[in-house]
């Protein structure tokens, strides 16, 4: 399954969003510090996840295992921004990463935290 958002920012911007702490945490996750080849997960709903990297081609791809599933995004330079595309296993979590792809795009765009930061409150902005 797929889903693609379009980022004004540049690709650096946007891979480093995905693939820094500092960048993982303004959208995705609590905490997401990065050590032995793998991000440690904190979200905002209490789970916890341990996601080996699989590969990082800076500026053009990013893979990692995200509660068990291969989660992989791909950054396309257009003129100007990015094409930024998500691909994952399972067509149920389709709402789940629309939300992180709406988040990521409020943060690099914008600046902004979409986040509600209450573990009583979901933060998947779609449904299916």
């Amino acid at each position: 399954m797929q889903q693609k958002v379009y980022c004004a920012s540049a690709a650096g911007d946007v891979y480093r969003a995905v693939s820094t702490v500092l960048g993982r945490e303004r959208f995705w996750a609590e905490s997401a510090p990065e050590s032995g080849g793998a991000i440690s997960f904190v979200l905002a709903d209490g789970r916890t996840d341990t996601s080996p990297l699989e590969e990082a081609v800076p500026d053009r791809r990013y893979q990692l295992r995200y509660f068990g599933r291969r989660l992989t995004f791909t950054f396309t330079p257009a003129d100007p921004g990015t094409d930024l595309t998500v691909d994952f296993d399972d067509p149920a979590d389709a709402p789940e990463f629309v939300s992180l792809l709406l988040r990521l795009k409020a943060s690099v765009d914008f600046g902004v935290d979409l986040r509600n930061h209450d573990a009583a409150r979901s933060t998947s902005y779609a449904d299916s």
